[in-house]
């Protein structure tokens, strides 16, 4: 079967393409995405670091701010500019991805896996083995290997956790990507993902290469009692469709076009897919790169049977 990147022509999601978040304005990017003080709730985040990196209470938000402006020198995100990261929203109890994820992963005798892609500092997976998951069935990505190894400087586990990080291009060409580190360590693996501020970022044509890469990391076949799970939060729009971003173009969802996406995938990989999506928020995201239409929502999407 051909894949889709075979007929797809998508930019590269690499660091050259990163550099034009800003469409070239610096100074203006800066003032709008880099906050001097952490404008969210994050009790959570703070006692992560202090019960689980054992970092003292009084340095804890003096080494929140020290990553963030590392983190900061390496990609200019919003969602670093703004601390948004801190906030661990899918551990607020009101997750039912999450909920589901942590019931399947410390079930007894579970064999489940956890991705979690575009993962930044991969925080999400610090909080799961805080809570008690096998870290030794936790995975994480990012583009950038430079975020992953700022995880370990902010969660202090670099001789205790056991999960497996690889960094990786999620577009590169077929050819390379095939042979990569990325898909030599996931593919045919992974029973659970999450993604939150992740899939916002892209075109629609990238986000099906992109899908097609994430169907090929679940387990092969269909279970139909711990079926193949993706969730997490993302920017959508009350108007989906494609707006400009910088200097380049992203397609934002409403749960309708999410699910016309899903089962593009279904089509061209032999698999079903139910997408769920609900706005948590009635006003637009704060910092708002896209539009007054655009929301934040939470998604779950699920594999059926065909």
């Amino acid at each position: 079967m051909a894949s889709i990147t075979d007929a797809v022509q998508t930019d590269k999601w690499g660091k050259d393409t990163e550099r034009q978040l800003n469409a070239g304005d610096l100074e203006s990017w800066r003032k709008q995405m880099y906050l001097d003080t952490i404008p969210w709730e994050h009790d959570r985040f703070r006692e992560l670091l202090e019960k689980y990196s054992k970092i003292p209470r009084d340095e804890v938000t003096a080494e929140i701010f020290k990553i963030r402006d590392k983190a900061w020198e390496i990609a200019k995100y919003p969602c670093i500019g703004h601390f948004t990261y801190v906030r661990l929203l899918e551990f607020d109890g009101t997750s039912s991805g999450m909920q589901r994820a942590i019931e399947r992963l410390k079930a007894p005798g579970s064999q489940d896996t956890f991705l979690e892609l575009g993962g930044f500092m991969c925080q999400t997976i610090r909080q799961l083995a805080f809570e008690g998951v096998d870290s030794a069935r936790l995975y994480g990505t990012d583009l950038h290997a430079e975020f992953i190894e700022l995880g370990y400087q902010q969660f202090r586990d670099r001789e205790t956790l056991k999960a497996t990080f690889v960094a990786g291009d999620m577009l590169i060409p077929e050819a390379d990507y095939a042979s990569s580190e990325m898909a030599q360590a996931f593919n045919g693996k992974i029973s659970i993902m999450h993604a939150a501020n992740f899939f916002h970022l892209f075109s629609w044509e990238s986000q099906l290469v992109i899908c097609e890469r994430i169907v090929r990391f679940f387990r092969g076949g269909f279970n139909a009692e711990s079926p193949a799970l993706l969730f997490g939060v993302q920017v959508g729009s009350l108007k989906p469709g494609e707006i400009r971003v910088g200097s380049f173009n992203v397609f934002l969802h409403d749960e309708t076009t999410f699910q016309s996406l899903w089962d593009e995938i279904g089509r061209k990989t032999g698999t079903a897919w139910k997408v769920s999506m609900h706005a948590i928020t009635t006003a637009p995201p704060k910092p708002n790169a896209y539009n007054e239409d655009a929301r934040t929502m939470r998604y779950v999407i699920s594999q059926v049977a065909c």
